[in-house]
């Protein structure tokens, strides 16, 4: 299969999976808030926050394993693939049961550790239980996941992530329709969820590596310490990342309180996703980039890696700009015992960092496909400890609050990315270090742009419900996609579109 034609099932695999995404943070958020209450919302993204800061643990080995056994068995090297696999597979079960322990200790003490009310603490306790349960599980089959990318089948790891989301969704559902609500229900179909994805990774490996074979005598402690050596860079990457936006809403739990981190967390809900979408999106490139360095075809590699700054400067700013047109409304539909406005103005201060981010995090695939990783790294963990001090700071002598906690890291993360990431990026590849700030800019007044025509054009929009929201998102998409189709796209991209489209349509009437 051509590598256009995998990119495009890739894409369309990963849209049907966010969706699925989508429909349950919709559906369920609100409900948790009525029915246990807003706190209570909190809670269920601050345990996952919880499990992210123990996976620090496993980034070191886990984040470049994909990349060896790719590389190995692109260049038919068989036995290193071997011992990479089982090796990091063996290390892994020796790393969950570090991460059990501590586990254990975070349960037994949450109410000394976090600002959890009486009513809840039993709930919270047996969620938390529920998602580091989930996490061992997610440790020991992590590598079995290194199939779909070393094949470049990324829409197999979609669909069987679709079907652990849609057993998520009804195990919740049932829970909370049959049963009297609890928080914990949603540990049970994550869990659930985890074994699905672990059980179909297994039956992938089967599959498309045939040539792996887990036996003891793979086990090779210097392969161990090469993916450690390899990806330390990305555990201080991940703590950096944790230290400027992840501990958000712990800090606001023990500085402000319980109400004011549920209402934090509902802001983020949208920003969340969309930063899931990128995560995803961006993902699917990453196979392509690491089979082309491996062959060594690096002016394929510039070309992709351009072309995919466009589709990610154009995917991910589209619900941003959404949110910006139509958040109101949307939060005044969705959470109607909040406030719309704090509620949109938080999601904006959160999101912002996305209009640049787009498209500059396909160069972070890149860091991790030539192996430099040290220098971003070190430079996140500075972002991140800058942000966490300036938090703090701004929480003690000013009454910004929430807004504080929103705000900083985004700030800071639109600088990292103009001074350091976009330039060190074009390094990297070999080229001169504004190469793509054009690449970037594009999208960010694309955002701007679309943004302020279609508030001009809907200013007398009228409010409803649902059905008149989607009408409003669906006119900002169209307006959007039209302005986007100028911006972003050069003449010689837009008259390729147009041709294709024009030979399109006339397949169609002749087959017609």
């Amino acid at each position: 299969m051509n590598t256009s034609k995998q990119l495009t099932i890739n894409m369309i695999a990963n849209f049907v999976n966010f969706g699925i995404s989508l429909c349950i943070s919709f559906f369920l958020s609100p409900y948790i808030v009525r029915t246990i209450g807003v706190e209570a919302n909190g809670f269920i993204t601050l345990a996952n926050n919880f499990v992210s800061y123990t996976s620090l643990i496993t980034i070191a080995l886990n984040s470049m394993t994909g990349r060896f056994v790719t590389i190995s068995l692109t260049e038919n090297k068989i036995e290193d693939a071997n011992k990479y696999f089982t090796s990091a597979l063996f290390a892994n079960v020796s790393i969950a049961t570090v991460l059990g322990v501590i586990g254990a200790f975070i349960v037994a003490f949450l109410d000394s550790i976090i600002n959890v009310p009486d009513n809840l603490l039993l709930d919270i306790q047996i969620l938390f239980a529920l998602l580091f349960i989930n996490c061992l599980v997610g440790v020991v089959g992590s590598i079995f996941g290194v199939a779909a990318f070393a094949r470049n089948k990324l829409f197999l790891e979609y669909l069987r992530t679709a079907i652990g989301n849609i057993a998520r969704a009804l195990v919740i559902l049932c829970g909370f329709l049959l049963f009297s609500p609890h928080v914990w229900y949603v540990g049970i179909g994550g869990l659930v969820s985890g074994i699905i994805v672990v059980v179909c990774d297994i039956q992938y490996t089967k599959k498309l590596l045939p040539e792996i074979r887990i036996k003891r005598s793979n086990f090779c402690m210097p392969y161990v310490l090469t993916l450690i050596k390899a990806g330390i860079w990305n555990t201080i990457n991940k703590l950096g990342q944790i230290l400027t936006d992840g501990l958000d809403l712990l800090i606001t739990n023990i500085f402000i309180d319980a109400t004011a981190m549920g209402v934090l967390s509902l802001a983020k809900t949208v920003p969340n996703l969309i930063y899931s979408l990128m995560g995803s999106v961006v993902g699917v490139f990453s196979p392509d980039f690491t089979i082309l360095y491996a062959q060594k075809r690096f002016g394929e590699l510039i070309r992709e890696v351009k072309q995919s700054m466009k589709i990610m400067g154009v995917v991910t700013n589209l619900p941003v700009i959404v949110l910006i047109v139509c958040g109101r409304d949307f939060f005044r539909l969705w959470q109607p015992t909040q406030n719309p406005q704090e509620l949109q103005l938080l999601s904006i201060i959160t999101v912002s960092c996305l209009i640049f981010s787009g498209s500059v995090n396909c160069l972070y695939n890149i860091f991790t496909v030539v192996n430099k990783l040290k220098l971003n790294s070190i430079v996140v963990l500075i972002h991140g400890a800058l942000s966490t001090v300036l938090v703090f700071f701004l929480l003690k002598w000013t009454s910004l609050g929430i807004y504080a906690v929103a705000g900083v890291s985004t700030t800071l993360g639109i600088l990292r990315l103009l001074v350091f990431t976009i330039p060190y990026g074009a390094i990297c590849l070999g080229q001169k270090w504004y190469v793509f700030y054009g690449d970037v800019i594009k999208p960010v007044i694309f955002a701007i742009l679309a943004s302020v025509v279609c508030l001009l054009v809907l200013q007398a929009y009228p409010s409803g419900g649902w059905i008149f929201l989607c009408g409003k998102a669906v006119i900002t998409v169209t307006i959007s996609v039209l302005i986007g189709y100028y911006v972003i796209l050069s003449k010689l991209e837009r008259n390729i579109i147009s041709s294709k489209l024009l030979a399109k349509i006339k397949r169609i009437k002749t087959n017609i």
